[in-house]
């Protein structure tokens, strides 16, 4: 657990980094993604204001004669008005503040990585250092911002360094600083077997954000932007997270009992053993996804405008190496109305398609569909939904109301049935607990 320190170097100001104007839009890391941006993805970030991206390039360790590295991704080439920012990620082993050695060889690992092709304004090196260690790593820093100058070093940050010994030394020995402002604790067992979860935003998490107002280098504010699956076991005691797993066949995984208590926060009981995503559950256990809860979030974005952060960076971009919890244009346009369509296509089915920028975030939702005639279904699949529900166990030729169930449907994605609809112009429609009871729209006519 980390510990909060509000002492001397973080009241007074003067010798904060002072902004002189409004925070920048925000940023994003990408993360284990080594295919380039889509012309979809462009689109959204520059609706969305987004002006830099924090990408993964490679991992790397010390094995004591130099670094061991593995690659994540190959230079991206630029893309107009967007700042791509290299990531190194340093493995948490501490040996290599040791050596006179490392920064030169870990430049070396950096150029032979940039291929000679481009040369970034900035690159960041991210590693979790031990406070202890704080002046260590600064002199690291200020040798490899020696070795691969003009361009400039920028790091991430835990969010307790300011306050420890040799933060100030450590801050000035870089151009600026992400302290990441997630994960700052475990869950207890004894607060899992009370039903209490540590959120993915916290919006008491701001007084920790509050602490980095007098940080005397441009600091960013690190927030959570992804989704975790955890597993529980009966006496409440972490058996570890969940890899490869899909929202459907989460939320909507038979033999499991679904609570929502809040903060972003769903639980899934076990009342009897099951695997779940590869993992044997025991009876008594818990599956519990987590993901921000906007509300949380925008609280911690305007503490960080308080407290003169230069911008918010998310983890992570949502698309190809991790989940991401909302599209820019969700985060960006916060309080955007759903702007939602159905429509039925010639072969009878269903298109639900949500055009943004706001998102579905993850859940148990269902599309109902009713009309007066009872001939207006028929069994078909569920296609991309998740599943189909009708009541009393009707045949779907007998039913006047059908539910599609989904788990999520970000800004610009849609989703689609089987052929269930055999007469179209009597069926209306309705995302429950989200969108007012709407006609179908035919596929073929204009929007």
């Amino acid at each position: 657990m980390l510990l909060l320190v509000l002492g001397s170097g973080c009241g007074k100001k003067q010798n904060g980094h002072a902004r002189k104007v409004p925070m920048d839009a925000a940023a994003y890391w990408v993360w284990h993604r080594s295919s380039s941006l889509t012309d979809a993805e462009l689109q959204s970030l520059r609706e969305a204001g987004v002006k830099r991206l924090y990408w993964q390039a490679f991992e790397t360790g010390w094995d004591g004669k130099g670094w061991k590295s593995n690659r994540i991704s190959s230079p991206q080439k630029a893309y107009e008005g967007l700042e791509v920012i290299p990531v190194f990620r340093l493995k948490p082993e501490s040996a290599f503040l040791g050596s006179p050695d490392a920064p030169v060889l870990l430049a070396r690992q950096v150029r032979l990585w940039l291929e000679g092709k481009v040369e970034p304004a900035e690159i960041q090196i991210d590693f979790d250092c031990p406070d202890r260690l704080l002046g260590n790593y600064a002199e690291f820093l200020t040798k490899l911002g020696v070795e691969v100058s003009p361009v400039k070093v920028s790091i991430t940050a835990l969010a307790s360094w300011p306050g420890r010994v040799d933060f100030e030394k450590l801050a000035r020995s870089v151009v600026s600083l992400a302290p990441m402002f997630y994960d700052l604790d475990a869950d207890a067992p004894a607060d899992v077997m009370k039903g209490r979860y540590r959120a993915m935003a916290d919006s008491s998490d701001a007084k920790w954000i509050q602490a980095w107002s007098s940080c005397p280098r441009k600091w960013v504010a690190g927030l959570a932007n992804f989704e975790r699956v955890s597993f529980f076991d009966e006496n409440g005691g972490l058996i570890g997270h969940a890899r490869g797993w899909t929202h459907d066949a989460l939320f909507f995984r038979r033999g499991l009992r679904v609570e929502t208590p809040g903060k972003g926060v769903t639980v899934f009981h076990a009342d009897q053993a099951i695997t779940v995503a590869g993992t044997r559950i025991p009876a008594g256990g818990r599956v519990v996804h987590r993901m921000p809860e906007m509300s949380s979030l925008r609280t911690l974005v305007n503490a960080a405008d308080r407290a003169e952060a230069s911008h918010v960076v998310y983890f992570a971009l949502p698309g190809p190496g991790i989940e991401g919890a909302y599209t820019p244009g969700h985060l960006a346009q916060a309080e955007a109305p759903l702007r939602m369509i159905a429509e039925v296509d010639a072969e009878g089915c269903v298109r639900l398609e949500n055009q943004g920028p706001a998102d579905i975030p993850a859940g148990i939702w269902e599309l109902e569909l009713e009309s007066g005639n009872a001939a207006s279904f028929r069994s078909a699949s569920p296609g991309e939904f998740a599943e189909t529900f009708i009541e009393d166990a009707l045949p779907a030729e007998h039913a006047g109301r059908i539910r599609l169930r989904f788990s999520k449907l970000p800004a610009g994605h849609s989703l689609r049935s089987g052929r269930l609809v055999a007469q179209a112009a009597e069926v209306r429609w309705k995302v429950r607990g989200l969108t007012e009871m709407s006609s179908m729209i035919p596929a073929d006519s204009s929007r």
